[in-house]
C-alpha cells in the first residue's frame, strides 16, 4: 500500500527522548520491512504549542505562528528521519512538489513536517495523499478515535466505529481551525480526501504498535469513507 501517516507530534515530543523516538521508528521500520510505502507527517506537538503561546503575548498574527510552527515540524521531522537511520531518507523537504518527487524516486521512508501557514499537518497529508494516490491516511493522534464529545472531557463520550466525510465534517466544525488548536484534523484536509475518496483512519498512537496494527487491517480507531 501506499500509506500517509500523520503523526501527532505529541507523541513523539511529549516525552521527549531518543527512547520514545526509536519506538515509533522501530514501527515505521517493520511496516516498511512489509513493502508499504511510507510518507510520515510529522506534526509539531507541545514544544510547537510552547512557542504559538509564547507569541500570543505580542499578539502575533496566525500567520506568524503557523510560519514558528512549521520550523518546529521540521525540527522533529529531521530527527525522527534521523531516528530511522538507513531506512529513511535523510533529506526533510519543505514543498508538495520536492516530496512527491522524493517518494516516487525511492523505496525509503518519507519523512516531512508542516508546508505553508494555514493548516495544519493534517491538511498536508491530506494532500500528500491526494499527490502520490495513497490507498489510506492514519491519523495517529492522542485519542482512540472519534467521539461524539471530547473524551477526555466527557467519560460518557461515545465512540464512533465508522463514520461518512460529512458526518466527520459536521463532528470537526465544532472544533477551532487556528494554530496549535486544530483539532482531530483540518477540514480542508476532509474534503481533499472525501474527492479523492482516500480513506481516513483516526487512532491512538500512544501505543506506536497501533500504527502497525492498522496498517495490517486489525484497528481499534474510526474509519471514516465515504461509506455506502
Amino acid at each position: 500500500m501506499r500509506i500517509v501517516l500523520s503523526l501527532g507530534g505529541s507523541l513523539l515530543t511529549g516525552i521527549f527522548s531518543s527512547d520514545n523516538f526509536v519506538r515509533y521508528a522501530e514501527v515505521i521500520k517493520a511496516i516498511s520491512d512489509k513493502g508499504h510505502k511510507l510518507i510520515v507527517v510529522v506534526g509539531g506537538g507541545k514544544i510547537a504549542r510552547d512557542y504559538i503561546n509564547v507569541a500570543d503575548g505580542f499578539n502575533a498574527s496566525d500567520f506568524d505562528k503557523d510560519y514558528v510552527a512549521i520550523k518546529l515540524t521540521w525540527a522533529n521531522a529531521a530527527l525522527f528521519a534521523s531516528a530511522l537511520g538507513d531506512y529513511a531518507e535523510t533529506k526533510i523537504n519543505i514543498s508538495y512538489d520536492d516530496i512527491v518527487e522524493q517518494f516516487n524516486n525511492c523505496d525509503k521512508v518519507v519523512v516531512c513536517g508542516g508546508i505553508a501557514p494555514g493548516q495544519s499537518t493534517d491538511g498536508v497529508s491530506a494532500k500528500l495523499a491526494r499527490a502520490i494516490g495513497a490507498d489510506i491516511v492514519i491519523n495517529a493522534t492522542d485519542v482512540s478515535g472519534v467521539y461524539d464529545s471530547d473524551p477526555r472531557l466527557n467519560v460518557n463520550a461515545n465512540k464512533f466505529e465508522n463514520l461518512t466525510f460529512d458526518q466527520f465534517r459536521k463532528i470537526i466544525s465544532k472544533n477551532e481551525q487556528a494554530p496549535g488548536k486544530y483539532g482531530l484534523f483540518d477540514l480542508a484536509g476532509i474534503d481533499i480526501l472525501q474527492d479523492e475518496n482516500i480513506d481516513l483512519l483516526v487512532i491512538d498512537g500512544t501505543n506506536p504498535n497501533e500504527i502497525l496494527q492498522a496498517v495490517l487491517g486489525e484497528y481499534k480507531g474510526t474509519l471514516i469513507s465515504l461509506g455506502e
